[in-house]
């Protein structure tokens, strides 16, 4: 009777022994790794794969078949190195894997909050102090005026700069060239629906472009955005019920006059103007945190 204990396993998992379309993979070395207070951890581990001589083929059987490497321990794969193994259809992949790498469809987030400045040409309250035997002049909260006009201040303001990283699948770019188009077309718009999670309202993210390389596969690339949130009920002045969208522009013209009791010559304003300066556009289109299908 013919012996089938030479056969190849069927595909699937033995007790830390793997078979993949005639692939044999088993997992040699690893699960080490760096646990850190910043949160960057690291980890690796090897696996050996025996069956082609070919590199190729072999880390298709490990990428493809049923062992799990994409993700270990919270971490997913930022890259898989190989080696030639102790025979000629052998070799030892080993997979690096870090916490500031998203999965596919997935993304990190980076932030920078050390705030911006602005010149402030008016106040959210004014003290008046005047010398003995004389009136301060009421500025209606223009701040600093000389001759007439206000100088203002400059003024740090929130403000909230987020470095998305994220792989984007590669269903989502058809053409390379393509998706590059439809990044730079978006730069330098704000955002016409909700982005995050609902974390950011229509119009607080202004997207100031991406970086990275569009490689074949699943490519990292890193968006950067500017947070501002939409404002209502301003008041400045005698002036009230102000709104703005989070990346409009704001500003001011005054009245100048004498003040009837000083005579001195007054700053007062007169009207606030709310300027859009960014168009609105779809940022979905980026496909940032959508998995694949």
């Amino acid at each position: 009777m013919a012996s089938d204990l030479n056969s190849p396993l069927p595909d699937g998992n033995y007790s830390g022994v793997s078979y993949y379309q005639g692939y044999r993979i088993q997992e040699i070395a690893g699960r080490s790794g760096t646990d850190t207070t910043t949160g960057s951890d690291t980890a690796q581990r090897t696996w050996r794969v025996t069956g082609s001589a070919s590199p190729q083929n072999a880390r298709a059987a490990l990428t493809d078949g049923p062992v799990l490497i994409d993700e270990y321990d919270g971490l997913f794969i930022e890259s898989l190195s190989y080696e030639q193994g102790p025979s000629y259809d052998t070799w030892d992949f080993t997979a690096s894997y870090n916490a500031a790498v998203p999965d596919v469809g997935g993304y990190t987030v980076s932030i920078d909050t050390t705030g911006g400045q602005i010149l402030q040409t008016t106040s959210y309250g004014q003290t008046k102090f005047a010398a003995s035997g004389t009136t301060a002049p009421d500025y209606y909260g223009s701040i600093d005026v000389q001759d007439g006009k206000p100088q203002g201040v400059q003024r740090i303001i929130p403000a909230l700069k987020l470095n998305a990283r994220a792989k984007i699948a590669t269903e989502y770019i058809p053409s390379v060239m393509g998706y590059a188009k439809q990044v730079a077309s978006l730069t330098g718009t704000t955002n016409q629906s909700a982005m995050f999670d609902g974390e950011f309202a229509p119009g607080t993210l202004l997207f100031a472009g991406a970086s990275g390389d569009i490689v074949a596969e699943n490519p990292q690339l890193t968006f950067t955005f500017l947070a501002s949130p939409n404002v209502t009920g301003l008041t400045i002045g005698d002036i009230t019920g102000i709104s703005k969208a989070g990346h409009a522009y704001l500003w001011m013209l005054f009245d100048y006059a004498k003040d009837p009791t000083t005579g001195l010559l007054i700053s007062k304003p007169r009207a606030a103007y709310v300027d859009q300066v960014y168009g609105e556009a779809d940022h979905s289109l980026l496909k940032i945190g959508v998995a694949a299908t």
